[in-house]
């Protein structure tokens, strides 16, 4: 389960940009594993905790762990998308955030 104070310690990382070289744990990419819905991510529609890497699709949330992948117009859980994919399956084997 997500710790809310570890959760917003995080998120307040952007301050300092430390925020941007997070290492996913599944994918071990850098700079893709970020907080989300957190008090200073205003752009953010939907005010829920959670992390999200943007390479894997790893995904942890109120929903539990799972996978993410891009759909039309935003993040979507894959359980509610069949076909999306995630950038790291789009690029085939190029990984830009290898750390």
């Amino acid at each position: 389960m997500l710790n809310p104070i570890q959760h917003q310690l995080w998120d307040f990382t952007r301050l300092i940009g430390m925020r941007d070289r997070l290492r996913c744990p599944s994918c071990r990419a850098v700079g893709t594993w970020k907080p989300h819905g957190g008090w200073l991510d205003f752009e953010d529609e939907r005010k829920v905790r959670r992390w999200m890497c943007k390479w894997c699709g790893h995904y942890i949330g109120p929903e539990g762990v799972g996978r993410v992948v891009l759909g039309p117009t935003c993040w979507v859980l894959q359980r509610d998308l069949l076909n999306g994919d995630t950038p790291r399956e789009r690029a085939r084997g190029a990984n830009p955030w290898r750390g």
